[in-house]
């Protein structure tokens, strides 16, 4: 499977660069399927997910589709994704992301996907394809957090990734205070800032843009 696992999605070169050396194609003809279903139940301003959104416009040409799990069959979903070379998850409440992906089915289809799909997350769209860390270190993080009875992750990766590090938006994400609210947990956890990824191709595993925090059993290694 391949995987480019960004903090904040196509916003770097680097990150782009990822995303067409894993499939294997002239840029100008690569094509996204766009899984945007995070963000509907986030609160105040949404500019965020059009910045997403215009960053693959701008650096795919090969056309881009936005693929509702909620509106759409999981025949219909299986059928436009594969006729394009990236599933794009975009970001909003990882919970409630991997919530529709159980409800809809795509949690059971994606595996198939990936096999011959790259899948590029962005911020929780990279969270969900993971571990899951505690609901307890994501409410010392976020504040108030809404439980959608979500318990793990889909595990196609064996670590977590936490986005935004050092992000004014979140003042409690930050390396010292991830680092005890990790304590306990049996994975590693990469903590991105918003020029981070992981990328992954089968076995091998890198990191692009600046390195990643990285955090096992509550201590930063």
């Amino acid at each position: 499977m391949k995987f480019v696992l960004c903090s904040e999605g196509f916003s770097t070169p680097n990150t782009v660069q990822a995303c067409v050396e894993l499939v294997g194609k002239p840029q100008d003809q690569i094509s996204v399927a766009v899984i945007n279903e995070g963000f509907a139940v986030e609160n105040g301003d949404k500019y965020w997910v059009l910045n997403n959104l215009n960053d693959v416009a701008k650096n795919f040409k090969g056309g881009m589709d936005i693929v509702n799990l909620l509106a759409l069959s999981i025949d219909e979903v299986e059928t436009r994704i594969s006729k394009c070379d990236v599933i794009f998850v975009i970001g909003g409440n990882n919970d409630y992301l991997m919530h529709v992906f159980q409800k809809t089915g795509f949690a059971a289809l994606l595996p198939k996907l990936l096999e011959t799909k790259v899948y590029v997350g962005s911020s929780a769209g990279s969270m969900v394809a993971g571990r899951r860390i505690s609901t307890k270190a994501y409410s010392s993080i976020y504040g108030k957090y809404e439980d959608f009875g979500v318990k793990e992750y889909l595990n196609l990766v064996d670590f977590a990734i936490k986005p935004h590090l050092n992000s004014p938006q979140w003042p409690n994400n930050r390396a010292e205070k991830l680092a005890t609210t990790c304590a306990g947990m049996s994975f590693t956890v990469y903590a991105l800032q918003d020029d981070s990824a992981v990328v992954v191709n089968g076995d091998e595993q890198k990191f692009i843009g600046t390195p990643p925090v990285k955090i096992v059993n509550g201590k930063i290694v």
